[in-house]
């Protein structure tokens, strides 16, 4: 095995302990294939149509095999994008005082990327700028081997800036994998921050992928994290209120059969009074798959006028799926308002009865319970070519029409696994 990926790999056991990290157990996707990328898996053609969209347009930058393949630019507005290292060659004074510093420092996950990132992207957004179109970060594996990748990414937006990020992870062909990929946003007073994660990977990839957004005072965030396939997808996130009025909402929506796994844990720190935060996640797990989520809300003492709220619903559609939900509240003064909850449970099946009394087949009918499952989710999605693109892709994944596409699914145009989901009724419109 690479001296690096067993350097990472001997990370889990002293984590067995951590309540954070101990059911997290990468042994099946750290096999002895993986390696470092090279020059030559830097030197691949990149699709223009990835993560494409329909009626849908975005400033796109690539990451393929751990290396940025999107030249710098500037727009008229001044936004600046251009890649991490790079970046660090020739603007250290915008990305050294963000570099690692929106995390907390107990993570050796995190600490290993700071040490053996191989690139990223950095975008920095001015103070009092609008972004026009969102900004599209595309994640590309695409080597034909086993590749071990580390990738970094950093956002800075400044004073009273709106900006909306969407951020796809794809692999392109069925040679195993493993990231462990951090993305840093940074959000000064008063700004506005929209980052949508789509996940869409084969059942031989891996993925830990860290999020750390600190916000300012009267800033807001808003996440909503997608995922249709993958082997073993972690999803950590960390959000730092460091001002009063901040405003949080963090959503995600997963989907596992077979032996998928997926992991979702939230850290979300109200350090400052006035600050409001809602969590919301759910899952639908099918054959034998396995999925755990970790809720932690922490109101320091000081942060009155608190509000914060926590939910995790999760559907097992057979008895060998297995999930486990803690949402967990930690507050230390009384001047709040909080709540937290979970669900783990089946299909109604009085409610199954009742529409198939209406003539609608079986089939039919479970989809469109679990479509209406999902549509809450996929409801806090603000750009409508978005919601719509990934409504269409969560009935097909319902219906069983979608198993990870030889090419990723986001970017086609057309559907590449035949005709669209045929549906006598169309969730979506009810």
């Amino acid at each position: 095995m690479n001296p690096i990926v067993q350097q990472f790999k001997d990370i889990q056991p002293r984590l067995h302990k951590d309540e954070v990290w101990k059911n997290v157990d990468y042994t099946d996707t750290l096999g002895e294939d993986l390696a470092l990328p090279g020059t030559a898996d830097a030197c691949a053609e990149v699709s223009p149509h990835c993560c494409n969209i329909p009626g849908f347009e975005a400033d796109r930058m690539v990451i393929e095999n751990g290396c940025c393949r999107s030249p710098r630019r500037t727009d008229s507005q001044g936004v600046l994008t251009l890649g991490l290292r790079e970046a660090l060659r020739d603007f250290p004074q915008l990305v050294l005082p963000r570099f690692g510093t929106a995390a907390r420092a107990d993570n050796p996950y995190l600490q290993f990327n700071n040490s053996h990132y191989t690139d990223g992207l950095f975008i920095h957004v001015p103070d009092g700028v609008e972004v026009a179109k969102p900004l599209q970060l595309q994640s590309v594996v695409h080597a034909g081997r086993g590749l071990f990748l580390q990738i970094h990414n950093i956002v800075v937006v400044g004073k009273g800036s709106r900006v909306t990020l969407i951020h796809c992870d794809d692999t392109y062909d069925n040679a195993p994998s493993f990231s462990n990929n951090v993305t840093e946003i940074h959000a000064a007073e008063g700004a506005a921050v929209e980052y949508y994660k789509l996940q869409n990977l084969h059942n031989a990839a891996g993925l830990l992928n860290h999020t750390y957004a600190a916000i300012d005072e009267g800033a807001s965030f808003r996440s909503v994290a997608v995922t249709l396939n993958g082997g073993h997808i972690r999803n950590h996130t960390e959000v730092a209120l460091r001002g009063p009025r901040c405003d949080v909402q963090a959503h995600g929506l997963y989907l596992i059969d077979q032996d998928q796994q997926a992991d979702n844990y939230i850290f979300v720190d109200h350090a400052s009074p006035g600050c409001r935060s809602r969590e919301l996640f759910k899952g639908i797990l099918d054959d034998s798959a396995r999925g755990t989520f970790n809720g932690h809300v922490l109101v320091r003492e000081g942060a009155v006028k608190t509000e914060a709220y926590q939910s995790n619903k999760n559907i097992l559609l057979t008895d060998k799926a297995h999930v486990e939900t803690k949402p967990f509240l930690e507050i230390y003064n009384d001047d709040v308002k909080c709540s937290h909850g979970s669900t783990i449970g089946q299909l109604d099946e009085q409610a199954l009865f009742y529409i198939r009394s209406r003539g609608i087949s079986e089939r039919t009918a479970k989809t469109l319970l679990l479509y209406a499952f999902c549509d809450e989710v996929l409801h806090e999605i603000a750009l409508d070519p978005l919601r719509e693109r990934l409504s269409d892709l969560v009935k097909k994944r319902l219906h069983g029409e979608q198993t990870l596409c030889a090419e990723c699914a986001l970017r086609c145009s057309t559907p590449c696994n035949g005709p669209e989901a045929a549906f006598y009724i169309d969730p979506a419109k009810l």
